[in-house]
Order: C-alpha cells, then structure tokens, then sequence
C-alpha cells in the first residue's frame, strides 16, 4: 500500500470520526435537552398536582382538628360533643380542650384502636357514605405530630392512594364531605396503607350512627322527559336528547300487550333497594300543560313494575352513581366529548312524539322520536329521525348498554349485525373486544346488541356510512343494578359484569336520516310480529329482526339444530297442557319414547354384561398368564351372549346432545324467562330453584340451597345403581368394572356439582328423564328375567358360582 493510500484512509477514518463525534455530541445534547423538558414538565405537573391537592384539601378548622394532649402531641376530630382519635401510646382517661373536660367513652380501647371522648350525654357519631365501588376525595387527619397535619386521599375502589405525600408517619382519622360537612368514615393505617372502617369496628357500633343515604342533588343540569305505552317507558334527557332509560312494564291484568315477566332480580332490588326501583329514576315531565309551565312535572316515578333494559344511573349504597351521557341510548356522539353532552332544547312534546334540537357554531341537530299509541302498531318499536345540518363527519350514533342478564350465573351479552351479500342475508355475531373494535369495510343492515334475552336492534332506513364499532365499558364505569343485591355479602361484582356499547355511523354528507330502533325483548312472537308489520311483499323486503335470536353457549353450533327442534316439541306440547313446565316434562317423554329402542338395547347389553360377569373373571383367571388369548375368549364371549361392555355409556351419549340443546333452549329463550313452576321454590324455569337463602356466600353453593340438583344427584346414584352391571361380590369385578363401580359413585356428586347453578329447566328436563330411565329399566330387567336361561355352575378361583 503506497503512501497516498494510507493518507486517504487515514483521512477518510478522521472524517468519520469528526463526523461519528459531532453527531454523537448533538444526540447527547438532543438526549439531554429532552431530558430536561421532561423534567420540567414533570415538575410542572408536580405542581399542577400540588396546587390540586391544596385546593381539594380541607383545613383543619374546617374538619374540626382540636389538641387532645400536649406531650407526646394528640390530636383528634370533634363532633358535636363528641372528639375522636387514635390511640398512639397510652388511653388518657381525660382530656381537656380549652376549659371544657372530656372523659373517655369506650373504656377497653387499646393502642392503635380508635378512642371516643365525650363531654356530658354521649351523641352518636354521624359516619359518612362510602362505597366499594366508586372515587371518593378523603381528607386525613393525623394523630400525631407538633402541629396539626391534614393530608388529602383518594379511596378508588377500595384503593387508598396519597397523591401530594410519600407517606404518614401516624394514623390518621378520614372523614368524607357529605353535603356542607365532613364526616368520619375510618382510619387510615399508615403501616398498611389501607383504610378501616369505622362501622366494621365491633367495638364503636353502639357509638355510632348509621350513615343516611343522601339524594339526588337537586341542581342536575338535566331534564327528563317521558313517552309511554303498553310496551315501554322511554326517558328522555336534555343532555344528547337520548334515551337514558328503556324501561319494559311487566305483564299483568292491566298490561296483558306486555311479555316480560318479574323474576327474582326484580323482588330483590325492590326489597333490597328501592332508590333503583323507581321508573323513571328521577323526577321527569310529560307533555300538558301545568300552572308551572307547559309541561307536567313529577316529583317521582313509580315503585317497580318495570324491567329496566339500560344501564343507568345508581344509588348504591347512598352515593349517586352517574352514567356518563357518551353511554347513553340512540345519543350522537363523535370524537369531540362535548358533542355527547350538548344540551338540547324540546321544540314539541306530544303524546307520542318528541322534538329535540341542539346547536353548535358549525352544526344543528334536530332529533324527533316517535312511538305508537297504545298497542297499535309493531310491539317495542321506536322510530328516530335525525337531521344535521352543517358539519356532520365523524358522528355516530349509540346504541346504549343493556342491563345484565344472567345465565347459570355468569353474563351473556351478544353483539350482532345483519349484511346482505349477494342478495342473501347473514347475521353474524361480534367477537367482544377487550377494548375497541371498529370496522369501515362494509354496511351493516342493522346493529343488534343484547344480553341474551332483551336488547335493541338499531335499523338504518336511509343512507349512513360504512361500518360499525363496538366498546368495551368496564363494569365499574357503568354499573348494574345487580351490584346493589346482597351487596354485604358481594354476591355481585361490578368488575364482573362488562358492557358494550355498539355504535353506526351517520351520514358524513349530513341532511335527513331515519332509524328504526327495536328495544324490548328477544321474544320468538314478538320479532315474527315485528317483521310482519314491517315486511313488504311486493319487494320480498322483511326487516329479518328474527335472526337477532341467538342460541348461545360453548357448543351451540353442535346443539343449535338440537336447541330449534325441542323448541318446536315444546311449543306444540304448551298448546296441548298450557304450561311451559310440564311441556318440559312431555318434551322428555317424548324423546325417551323417541330413543326407546336404543335405550332398550343399552339396558339389556348392560345386563347381559352383569350376568357374565362370573364367566369373564373366570376367563381371566384361566388366562392370566396368556392376557392376549383371555381378551379374545372374552370377546368371543361377548359375541355369543350379545353382550357389549361399551353399552353402559350409549344411554348417556344419546341423550348429550339433547341435554346440551335443552340447556341452550333455556339460555336463549325468552318465553321461559320468569315462567314459574312451584311459586316460592321454582319461580324461573331459566334460573336455579331456590328453596331458602341466607347471607354469607359460600364456595360453589353461593348463598342459596337449590334443591333439584341434590334430587338429581340422588335419584342419578338410584340410576347408576340400578343400570350398573358390576356383580356384587367385589371379588367377581375386573379392573374395568371396579372403575365402573367408582364412577357410579362419582358422576352423581360430578352432575349435582354441574347443575347446582344450571336453569331449574334443565334439572326438571334430566330429573324427569332420569326417572322414566328407571321406569324403563325396571321394565325392561323384568323382561329380561323372564327371558333368562336355567342357572349353570362356573368355576372360579373361589369357588363354584352359580349363574
């Protein structure tokens, strides 16, 4: 290599140096410079939180912070007469604050428990509202210290979090803002960094008032209007001029056009919680005209009789809980959230009909709503026109999430669109997404979405554009009635319960657009009689609402065809006795008459298969040294004596696929939702039995004793005995017979186990088939007997045997 060479490469390599540094320094002072932007800003949001928490801080006289001691320092909350604290180091039998004396209330308290002094007659403590489920501002007063310290919390779900301090060095007494004043509600433990209740203490129950539930805040900046007929009750809010309640009025004397039925759920929230029995929830207006203005007001709405088919807002446990307007039904919505919170203005209110409008700088939305009087027209039908004028991109319309319906004790929810292609119709069902699904690809005919039994169906009858999307809204962010059921035992969880809301797009051109909106029950009667109404013959159109129905479960696209035939068996056998119940009964009659010559055959294999039984384990004996040459006498032997050892488990294949059919027939079937069978024990056939309940909730049984499953359990164990073709001495038994023998033992609890949560439906169905099994069996081994050749000897290891 030459000189010149080495100088090129020489400088070559320099210049990437020079260049690989200068670059190099510019990333690091590119590296630093972001560094220290977030830096700031992170300091910038620490103050902006600081700032926050100040404000959101109460001061100490404000919580009534009073010195309780001077060393070590003590200090505590007063109310009224009455100061508490927290015991830090030794019980001060007195106090004294100011010139007044304070003794001490519950004299066994301890160290780290909470100590009550009271000045002349003790007055209860008033204890604040807390929920498990909700965000709740705390202001922490600490105990400890040279000077009184108040610390700001937030208690989220149960979760307590100081967002302004790393950590408390003492406990410290919370309190909560109820109305104008802060009240107690715990002790913050800074050890644990968790909240304990105070009226989870045994020791201050009887020192305590029980917190009152406070109401509606009376300056909502909604109003709430009300349509009605024989098939719903539709609440309407100023807020999105959508639909914040579909409520559904029970079938009774006076509403005999209504197919929904009251069940258990229904009692229990009237029983238990009857703030959220009210239909509507809050007060609401209907069209007329009053001293007070040219609508009617009401100060309240009914005290049940209506099934709520929307999520909506809650009093649980004296907190309102409020659904936000973007969860609403039929509202318009966009990226933009203060579109889904306008404010409409009601421009006509009649007795069928609602006209709402809403204006914005670039845009004007007028939303008319439309039902039928009376029980005139299609059942449960709404009819929505929407003109937007100005800009309308990017708005979609809401279908609103369903209240919970439960099947076997978990939720359903189904999420369905229609789509013509080829000129033939598909319904198709959504995959649930964890968060968001959206889809532009193509125009559904309609949008379905239910929780299995009712639901709403939203039918574009004008241009909209393409695609849907589906969301996912955890169940603590709009919660179900059910959370508020046996709510001390936690029966029921809000993060168990999903919902979704599914949404269509608008028509980014704007001007007029028409919605049919279906909202009530997925009742076989009642969409036929929708898709009547609405079918066209000269076209062939039908709005095809029917194919919202769904057989659900895990393998209903094995059990569907199943599932529709026994719902044809069972509709014709309600016409004949008139009782879903025993149409159960006919129906299994039915089949055991259907499969009685398969059933027969298994029966007599089985005991052919027991009265072999000292012939085979004479064979295994003879060959216990050749297995191979015992296995063929044996077979040989089964096919002498028409005997199968597979027989005993045709009974139970055959039936399985029916068995699972019946199960989803009584998951998806609205016509067995609430029927009764033994009013106060079976009250729905879609549900278990409930024979008592109590309060604590144990593993697997729950808080309630379903007695068809122990029956079927028990009368299962009759069955297998019965069918069992295993001879009595153990000594006789194979290895597969003793296996036989265990199952025989197993399978009874496996089932009683398996069924305890199923509908009380399907236990009737199997309880009813399992006793014509026996019937059938018991007949058929008297048959059986008189068919039996005289006795022969067999000789065995044991002994002589007859046979």
């Amino acid at each position: 290599m030459d000189k010149r060479t080495i100088l090129f490469v020489i400088s070559v390599s320099m210049a990437f140096f020079v260049v690989n540094h200068f670059f190099a320094k510019q990333n690091i002072e590119r590296q630093e410079g972001w560094q220290k932007l977030q830096q700031e800003r992170l300091a910038e949001q620490r103050a902006d939180l600081l700032a926050d928490v100040a404000k959101r801080t109460a001061s100490a006289q404000e919580l009534s912070v009073v010195q309780l001691n001077a060393e070590p320092p003590l200090w505590g909350v007063a109310k009224g007469n009455v100061v508490m604290t927290v015991v830090v180091d030794e019980v001060l039998p007195q106090v004294s604050i100011g010139k007044d004396r304070f003794s001490l209330v519950n004299k066994e308290v301890k160290s780290g428990e909470v100590a009550l002094y009271a000045k002349g007659t003790l007055s209860p403590v008033q204890l604040g509202f807390l929920h498990n489920i909700g965000s709740y501002d705390l202001q922490l007063v600490v105990v400890g210290g040279e000077t009184p310290q108040v610390a700001f919390a937030q208690l989220l779900d149960g979760e307590v979090t100081l967002p302004a301090v790393e950590r408390l060095d003492f406990d410290a007494i919370a309190l909560v803002k109820s109305g104008e004043e802060y009240l107690p509600v715990g002790v913050y433990r800074h050890g644990e960094r968790v909240l304990q209740r105070l009226e989870l203490m045994p020791k201050l129950s009887s020192y305590v008032a029980k917190a009152k539930m406070p109401v509606a805040s009376a300056d909502r900046d909604e109003e709430y209007f009300v349509l009605e007929n024989d098939f719903q009750q539709l609440v309407f809010s100023s807020k999105g001029a959508a639909l914040v309640e579909i409520n559904l009025p029970f079938r009774s004397q006076e509403n005999t056009n209504s197919v929904v039925r009251s069940i258990e759920f229904d009692k229990k929230i009237l029983e238990q919680s009857p703030a959220n029995a009210r239909f509507p929830l809050h007060s609401y207006k209907t069209p007329g005209k009053s001293p007070q203005g040219p609508f009617v007001d009401h100060s309240e709405g009914s005290s049940g009789g209506y099934y709520p088919l929307l999520r909506r807002d809650l009093f649980a446990q004296g907190k309102e809980f409020v659904l936000p307007a973007k969860h609403y039904a039929f509202n318009v919505v966009s990226q933009y959230p203060e579109v889904a919170e306008l404010i409409y203005q009601v421009k006509a209110f009649e007795k069928n009909r609602i006209i709402f409008e809403a204006s914005q700088p670039h845009r004007r939305i007028t939303k008319t709503y439309t039902i039928s009087e009376g029980a005139t027209g299609a059942p449960y039908i709404v009819e929505l026109d929407i003109k937007v004028e100005g800009d309308s991109r990017g708005l979609w319309l809401t279908s609103g999430i369903p209240e919970v319906e439960l099947f076997s004790g978990r939720p359903a929810p189904i999420v369905k669109y229609r789509l013509t292609r080829n000129g033939k119709a598909e319904v198709e069902k959504v995959s649930l997404p964890k968060d968001a699904l959206t889809v532009s690809s193509f125009n559904p005919d309609w949008l379905c979405n239910s929780n299995g039994f009712l639901g709403m169906i939203v039918d574009p009858l004008t241009q909209v554009d393409a695609g849907y999307m589906v969301h996912n809204i955890p169940g603590v962010a709009a919660l179900s009635r059910l959370v508020e059921i046996d709510h001390e035992s936690s029966t029921f969880k809000a993060s168990q319960f999903p919902g979704y809301n599914a949404l269509l797009p608008l028509n980014g051109q704007g001007g007029e657009m028409k919605f049919r909106i279906f909202a009530g029950p997925f009742a076989e009667g009642v969409l036929k009689a929708v898709d009547t109404a609405f079918a066209d013959p000269v076209t062939g159109y039908t709005p095809d609402y029917i194919g919202s129905m769904s057989f659900h479960g895990f393998f209903s696209f094995i059990s569907e065809p199943f599932a529709k035939f026994l719902f044809v068996v069972m509709k014709f056998c309600y016409k004949v006795s008139g009782s879903w119940a025993m149409s159960i009964v006919l129906v299994t009659v039915f089949l055991r008459l259907m499969l009685y010559p398969l059933n027969a055959w298994s029966m007599k294999s089985m005991r052919r298969m027991q009265q072999i039984a000292p012939e085979v384990a004479a064979i295994q004996a003879k060959y216990k040294k050749d297995p191979r040459k015992g296995q063929m006498e044996v077979k040989q032997l089964y096919r002498s004596r028409g005997a199968n050892p597979l027989s005993g488990c045709f009974p139970m294949l055959i039936q399985m696929p029916f068995l699972i059919g019946m199960f989803d027939l009584l998951r998806s079937t609205f016509e067995l939702r609430g029927v009764p069978f033994i009013p106060g024990w079976i009250d729905n056939l879609t549900a278990p039995d409930v024979l008592f309940s109590w309060n604590a909730s144990l593993p697997v049984i729950g808080n309630e004793f379903h007695l068809l499953p122990v029956l079927l359990g028990l009368i299962m164990f009759l069955q297998q005995k019965m069918m069992s073709s295993t001879p009595k001495d153990p000594k006789l038994m194979t290895d597969q017979q003793r296996q036989q023998k265990a199952m025989t033992t197993i399978m009874p609890v496996l089932f009683a186990v398996m069924f305890y949560n199923f509908a009380s439906g399907l236990s009737i169905y199997w309880l009813s088939s399992m006793l014509l099994g026996i019937v059938q069996q018991w007949w058929t081994n008297r048959q059986i007997a008189k068919e039996m050749p005289p006795a022969v000897e067999v000789i065995t290891p044991q002994g002589k045997k007859r046979r």
